[in-house]
């Protein structure tokens, strides 16, 4: 392997992780920025905003899981965590700081892997009569990923000679930061009807 195909694979899986990000923002600017935006979603339109947060939830997780998907299945490359840590170490590149945010980013996402298998990417019978939370975890958890996943990204990117590249915020016009300040203008004190 060249160091420009590793080069090239770690775009694509950066690229990945920032589409991640960018979702996980999302959700956190609807979902946890205080009561007053619960207030104003559910008064704007409840159900839909519930459906979207269920929705985020399980693709955020969904995402999280492709990333840190084996190397390889059936015979075919995937763009995740462990190629991205295989070429590496094939070109001679790991670093113990990599090696370190990349076992902290595999051993979060196992906390996801049961409801992923069980009720995102299949609907497993038993796990749904049951009704219990599969892949609890804390928020403190969520934080703890993304900056290892942040600081992996980063690291890599400097031993390959690409640069970090900070992705922690993804604003941009039509965002919904730009949508919360429309609903604010609407909704701006009192429950809308």
């Amino acid at each position: 392997m060249s160091t420009t195909a590793l080069q090239e694979s770690f775009r694509l899986f950066r690229e990945e992780c920032i589409w991640l990000r960018c979702c996980y923002n999302t959700y956190q600017a609807l979902y946890e920025s205080g009561p007053e935006v619960t207030e104003m979603l559910s008064s704007v339109a409840k159900t839909f905003f519930d459906d979207l947060n269920r929705i985020l939830i399980e693709y955020c997780w969904l995402q999280i899981c492709k990333i840190t998907d084996p190397a390889e299945i059936q015979g075919r490359e995937n763009i995740t965590v462990k190629h991205i840590d295989a070429l590496l170490v094939e070109e001679g590149l790991m670093t113990d700081q990599i090696r370190c945010h990349s076992s902290s980013i595999l051993r979060y996402s196992k906390q996801l892997r049961t409801a992923r298998n069980r009720l995102v990417s299949h609907l497993d019978k038993q796990s749904v009569i049951n009704g219990s939370p599969i892949g609890e975890h804390s928020r403190d958890e969520v934080v703890t990923f993304f900056e290892d996943l942040q600081q992996y990204v980063d690291s890599v990117g400097i031993t390959v000679g690409l640069g970090p590249l900070d992705f922690r915020a993804s604003p941009g016009p039509g965002d919904v930061v730009n949508l919360l300040r429309k609903l604010r203008d609407i909704c701006p004190t009192k429950p809308c009807t």
